[in-house]
């Protein structure tokens, strides 16, 4: 069993927002940790992304869980839209309703961003433009 941390950051928002991503080479591993941490069932998951929140409920740093035997496109782009969506949604004003959709739980956001986003590099991939 084992587990590796990798810190991402951006400042696309204007300030430095870093997002922890434990990748494990162990399956029931990934899925414990998820499923302990806000104790949700992911015993289905291959990838998972929770966050820590404020006393406002808006996310202070996302966390990104994976598997190695799923590490691809799609699902590191699912994930990585969840962290996303949650830090653009903690950056709004607070006069600004979040929780309803701006947060680290939207899959529709996560399936959408991910499907687009893993469709066009297989696209870009087939026609050439990578290698």
């Amino acid at each position: 069993m084992g587990v590796r941390l990798i810190r991402i950051s951006s400042r696309a928002t204007g300030e430095r927002r870093t997002v922890r991503v434990y990748v494990y080479t162990d399956l029931a591993e990934m899925r414990a940790a998820a499923s302990g941490f806000r104790g949700q069932d992911h015993s289905d998951s291959l990838g998972v992304t929770h966050a820590y929140v404020d006393d406002d409920g808006r996310v202070t740093v996302p966390i990104i869980r994976l598997w190695v035997g799923a590490l691809s496109a799609i699902i590191v782009s699912h994930e990585i839209a969840h962290a996303a969506l949650a830090i653009f949604g903690s950056t709004l004003p607070k006069r600004i309703a979040t929780a309803k959709h701006l947060h680290n739980a939207n899959e529709t956001h996560a399936h959408l961003h991910s499907d687009l986003e893993s469709s066009l590099i297989r696209m870009l991939y087939a026609h050439g433009y990578f290698e």
